[in-house]
Order: structure tokens, then sequence, then C-alpha cells
């Protein structure tokens, strides 16, 4: 299958599709360029509202590769650039040489005069479009800010030319307590076989879970910067998806910190090797109690048979009750995550909060986030948004609708 990608008309429709990148780069100034590198047409399904320019108005030319770089903030915003790539290395020295002057000549232009090419304008277009159709499909405010655009050369063993353009999408992602979820907003999303999506992990942000199965440079996913989808390519609904989580307890603990720092890729392993400090200093205090309390008991003892050698001592097994714990303990971790919660649910009145839920099972926020998710879509449960919390309800205990959600 072949979808050329053409230098400005950048074709990319989130929650409509996603069929291609294409340009075209204005005559004048980059018209001895485009025709010297075999102009082609390229095409694209593009939303109604966004206007197309006629290939008789424009030139155009092939790129050989595009990346989509999604850097994913903590807030729920991302910056989106798109990157188009052209290999300038032609047959001989003088191909090679005209094409990097035609380059330059065009990159100058762009930079300088980009609207004037129609390639910047169109993309800002585009991007207030994706902006509003993702607005409207998620229920969240969105805004396209922060433009920017450049051109040159990437001065490698073979010279690459290089167009960038970005924007700030406000919005982007969905946030739940400090969980920050990617992929609602992409429906009917192909790419093709010269295209990639890249996720970028911002700020304190560590990559918790992603689908389908991505592409990484790290131990694991968790220790991942980033994740990357190679075309071609189509996915599901809501794909691709990736979970990305604020390491909260690493803030709260500078001392598990320090040791962190000195391995690896550093703070991305904080929070595993933090519970696990934490867990065994818990089991050497409750040693030590355990311990300390067998002591006194056993001074105690001597104490009483110095003074009454007619007061024999009781054997602590002579009481049957402490088997009757660990007989329920396996009945409980047969009980599958969704079994779980709706007990947790039903023994709390049918309703709860989620920072509850993930307090009451010892489970990570993002784990929890996505099980909800599922049990949401499955009907199981139902959410419901109040200020900053969810609140999570099984059927027939949901808050009334007329009721003002803060009253809850």
């Amino acid at each position: 299958m072949s979808r050329p990608v053409s230098v400005g008309f950048v074709v990319l429709v989130v929650v409509v599709s996603l069929v291609g990148v294409t340009g075209s780069a204005a005559a004048g100034g980059v018209h001895d360029y485009a025709a010297s590198t075999n102009p082609t047409t390229g095409e694209g399904a593009v939303a109604a509202s966004i206007p197309t320019a006629s290939q008789s108005d424009v030139d155009s030319r092939d790129f050989d590769t595009t990346t989509f770089e999604i850097v994913v903030h903590e807030n729920g915003s991302a910056t989106w650039t798109f990157r188009h790539e052209q290999r300038l290395d032609g047959s001989d020295d003088t191909n090679e040489m005209v094409a990097r002057e035609n380059f330059r000549e065009f990159a100058d232009g762009f930079e300088s005069d980009g609207d004037d090419f129609g390639l910047y304008e169109r993309f800002r277009d585009q991007a207030e479009a994706m902006t509003e159709t993702g607005a409207s499909a998620t229920d969240r405010e969105m805004e396209a800010t922060n433009f920017n655009r450049s051109a040159g050369i990437d001065e490698q063993l073979n010279p690459v030319g290089v167009v960038e353009m970005s924007f700030l999408w406000d919005g982007f992602a969905a946030t739940d307590n400090g969980t920050v979820i990617v992929g609602d907003v992409f429906q009917d999303l192909y790419i093709t076989d010269d295209q990639s999506i890249v996720v970028v992990a911002d700020d304190d942000l560590t990559f918790q879970a992603a689908e389908p199965e991505p592409e990484y440079v790290g131990a694991s996913l968790e220790n991942a910067d980033s994740v990357t989808w190679s075309g071609e390519r189509e996915f599901l609904d809501g794909h691709p998806r990736a979970v990305l989580e604020q390491p909260e307890s690493e803030t709260g603990n500078t001392g598990g910190g320090g040791p962190v720092s000195g391995m690896g890729d550093g703070s991305d392993d904080g929070p595993p090797w933090q519970l696990l400090v934490v867990a065994l200093v818990v089991s050497l205090a409750a040693g030590a109690g355990v311990v300390l309390y067998r002591r006194r008991s056993e001074d105690a003892d001597r104490e009483a048979t110095v003074s009454s050698t007619a007061t024999p001592v009781e054997s602590p097994t002579s009481s049957d009750q402490p088997v009757d714990p660990p007989d329920d303990f396996p009945e409980a971790e047969l009980l599958s995550d969704e079994d779980r919660v709706v007990n947790l649910i039903q023994d709390n009145g049918g309703r709860m909060k989620q920072v509850n839920i993930v307090e009451e099972t010892g489970w990570s926020k993002s784990k929890v986030s996505m099980l909800l998710s599922d049990m949401e879509d499955e009907g199981t449960i139902s959410k419901l948004r109040v200020g900053r919390e969810n609140i999570i309800s099984l059927e027939g205990f949901e808050p009334e609708a007329t009721k003002s959600p803060f009253d809850e």
C-alpha cells in the first residue's frame, strides 16, 4: 500500500480518522526545489470543516518518514510535534549539493513566511479542528495553543531535511487522581509504513501500561522514557492507549530516593524499592515486638513460678481459635479483582470514593482506574465525577440525578 507524504498539507484527524500525513509547498521560493524532487499527489481523509488546497495551486513532494511525537504532561495536556524527514543524499555530489540548496531555500521561506506557503496555516486550522472534535467526543475542555514551526538540515553521515510543526493540546488526556490516561481521542486510527507515533512521558510521569504492545528502550515499561508504534498499522477505537502515573510516594520519602538515584535509570525504580524497604521495616518491627512480648511473658512466668509453685503455666496451644482466620484467607484469594471490588463497595453501603478503593485494596491507582473503567463498560458499576473525586456506585445506589453532585 502506497500513501505518499508530501510537504505541507498535513492530514491528521483524531476521533474521525487518521489516514495519512501529506503536504504542499507553495510555488515561488520553493518551486524549483519541489520540481527537482519528483512531485507527487498526496491524498488522505480530512474533516469537512478543514479546507483543502487543490493540487493545481501548489507544488508537492514526498517525505521519507513522518513521526507524530506526543509529549504528555501531568495535567493532561500534550505537546504534539509533526516531524517530516527527507533524505538529501543524491546519486552524486552535484545532486546532493542541489538538494541541500533547494531545501535550505524552502526552509528559510517556511520559517519566515510559513503562512504564505499554506502549510503552516492549514496545520493550525487542523489542530484547532482536532481539539474541537476531541472536546465534543470526550466532554473535556480542549484548546490548541503555543504553535511553532521550524525547518532545517540535520547534518548526519547522510544529511536529512527536517520540517517540524508543533502545538500544545490542552485537555488531550484524561486525568484521574494523579493518573494520566491517553487514548480516548483516537478512533479509526491508521498509520502508513513510513509513519510512527511516539508517546513521551514528561515531568515525573512513568508508564504503567500501554496497549497494544509498543516498542521501547529500557529493562521494563516503567523504566522507558517513551513508547513507539510504527506503521503500517490500524488501531482499535481508543488506541493506542497509555497509562502514566506520577510516583507520589517518591516525593513523600526522600530518604528512600537516595539509593535509587544511584541505580540505572534513577527515580523510575523508586516506588517498588521504597515499598520493599517499608515492608522490610514493618516486618522487622513486628518481629521485634513478638520477641519482646515473648521475653516479657517468660519473665512474668518465671516470677509467678518462684512466688507460687502451685500455679502451672498454661499452654498457649490449648485453644483452637487462631486456626479460623487462615481457613477464610484462601477463599478471599480465589475471588477475582472485580468480585473483590464489588464486595468492598457492598460492605461500604453500595457507594465509595475511588481513592478509598485504592487504599482498601492496596492496588496502584492505575490498576484501579483501568479495572473500574472495564467494570463501567460492562455495566457492573457507574462513575460520577464530583469535583476532583470519582464516586463509584453499584446499580441501585447511584446518586440522584436531580441532586447537585457537590452535595454528595
